[in-house]
């Protein structure tokens, strides 16, 4: 199994436009190396006097970036949730939209919305926060020119501009029904920043949250500090939380062992992305289901993959239960890649398990000449889905098994695998033929932002280009209420049968906590430490 690490360096951005048990014992060997990154080895330890409270979180891996347009990833979002805020949040508990920088919204016309701000917020460098600042911000964050990976699930294009001190308009270039369910994903960084020093922009996050940044040093840890000039430490009910702790320090390993090994021996408060073993023995064990998918998406670029037979074949060839269960944390087997949740979950059932009638459409195929030797990898991110070398390697074992003899499995370094993974569908060469296994999360709760992703020409996380499918896109998005869902349906089910993804399921997301944290995980995977508490 290969593995890939980065070669091509981050291309330039526009300026800012105005307006497991023996595993454990193992890795407890290599703690007292590991345990770097600031900090002793005791954890939410309180200080006796009042001055507060201090964690480390032990976290899968590092992020790419600390700038604010990652706050939406899986490794970004553990920091960058807790120094930058948005203008909606969720309820912890109902996963309702909820104020966070905007106090309200409405809809104004088909294109435009109004958000009312909130007033006395500052950003952690004594900036205020307005509505020149929040469009300046967002304005950046969300221009199509800039490319940030996180665009491609934010709908039409969207223009903010300050009407008022504490006024936000945002014009949508089409009707965008769901605007602010967008915006929750989209925290807001301090302009100036941006203007003056672009690249600490990318290291050295400036926001409004309830902590702010400290220190990071690369491949060790990333700090943070209570805000002390918070504009929720005087309505944490408004807020959704507190800052009982005052001093975050976040290490990263990748190696699920380690990390569950550092809770149970006092070394971490909480570790994430540990299996459903390693919780059980950890001092408290906390779980939950989530918004992500794990998926295997195909490049249908490429010609033997683009052939729908061989499409088909993938998705009988492998055991979905072994992938999510035995080889994964555990989870719920899906036919879509997004849950219940969402406005346009159709209810599909998973692909079954038939290596015959899979060998069957792979012979077929090669018949009529579809070259079924070529070399295919199936692929996945280090320090992200839980043994995911292991279900990468299942994966191309069982195709190969049904006749794909080309096919081999690489992990890559996360910025490798974004690189490869966001290129989209026109510059996927040919003879590219990669499967990715990747986690989707559907925070939007609506299937639109799957579709923007993952099945439109212009997605660039899509591997699939289908004018049919377009053309449904189009109406789906501007419809509301249940003519939005049978839209969405409709299209959950013609990919289905196309098969450009092939959705395996919903994982469970399994935390490891010392025995004095309380905290209850959210369905979005947001790690707050303003929902934390130490006793």
């Amino acid at each position: 199994m290969k593995r890939i690490t980065a070669t091509t360096p981050r291309s330039g951005l526009r300026r800012l436009r105005a307006g497991v048990v023996t595993a454990v014992a193992a890795a407890a060997l290599v703690l007292s190396a590991c345990s770097g990154g600031g900090g002793t080895g005791n954890t939410g330890n309180s200080s006796g006097d009042g001055s507060g409270t201090e964690i480390r979180i032990a976290l899968a891996e590092e992020p790419r970036s600390l700038a604010s347009w990652n706050a939406y990833s899986n490794d970004g979002h553990p920091i960058l949730r807790n120094v930058g805020e948005a203008l909606l949040n969720r309820d912890p508990d109902s996963s309702e939209l909820v104020p966070e920088l905007a106090t309200e919204w409405e809809q104004v016309d088909d294109l435009t919305w109004k958000f009312t701000l909130r007033e006395g917020v500052k950003f952690h460098n004594g900036v205020d926060f307005n509505a020149e600042t929040a469009a300046a911000g967002l304005n950046y964050v969300l221009d199509a020119g800039n490319a940030f990976p996180m665009r491609t699930f934010l709908g039409p294009d969207v223009t903010f501009s300050a009407d008022g001190e504490y006024a936000l308009l945002a014009k949508t270039e089409t009707p965008d029904p769901i605007l602010p369910t967008r915006l929750y994903f989209v925290t807001i960084p301090e302009p100036g920043q941006i203007e003056s020093d672009p690249q600490a922009y990318e290291t050295t996050p400036i926001g409004t949250g309830p902590y702010k940044f400290v220190s990071w040093d690369r491949g060790q840890s990333i700090v943070l500090e209570a805000n002390d000039d918070w504009w929720g430490k005087n309505d944490t009910a408004d807020a959704h939380g507190e800052q009982q702790i005052t001093k975050a320090t976040y290490v990263f390993r990748p190696e699920t062992a380690v990390r569950a090994a550092m809770v149970g021996q006092g070394e971490a408060s909480l570790a994430n992305r540990i299996t459903t073993e390693q919780c059980d023995e950890a001092p408290k064990c906390e779980s939950t289901p989530t918004v992500e998918m794990v998926i295997l998406r195909l490049d249908t670029p490429n010609p033997t993959l683009g052939d729908l037979r061989i499409r088909q074949a993938i998705s009988l060839a492998f055991d979905k239960d072994v992938v999510m269960n035995e080889l994964g944390g555990g989870g719920e087997l899906f036919g879509q890649i997004v849950g219940p949740a969402a406005t346009g979950y159709a209810d599909l059932p998973p692909y079954p398990y038939d290596p015959e009638k899979a060998k069957q459409l792979v012979a077929e195929a090669a018949a009529d000449g579809v070259d079924v030797t070529v070399p295919l990898q199936v692929n996945a991110r280090e320090g992200y889905i839980l043994r995911a070398n292991e279900q990468i390697q299942y994966i191309a074992d069982q195709l190969k098994a049904i006749g794909l003899t080309g096919v081999t499995s690489g992990m890559y370094e996360t910025a490798a695998f974004e690189e490869q993974w966001t290129i989209g569908y026109d510059n996927i060469p040919e003879e590219r033929g990669l499967l990715g296994l990747q986690q989707h999360g559907n925070e939007l709760m609506d299937f639109s932002g799957s579709i923007a992703g993952y099945y439109s020409c212009d997605g660039a996380t899509s591997a699939y280009c289908d004018p049919e499918l377009e053309k449904m896109y189009v109406e789906a998005t501007a419809a509301t209420g249940d003519d939005r869902q049978q839209k969405l349906a409709a299209i959950a089910e013609y990919v289905y049968e196309q098969i450009p993804v092939v959705p395996i399921g919903a994982p469970s997301f399994n935390f490891g906590l010392a025995e004095n944290v309380d905290w209850e995980p959210r369905m979005d995977g947001f790690i707050l430490l303003k929902e934390m508490t130490v006793d």
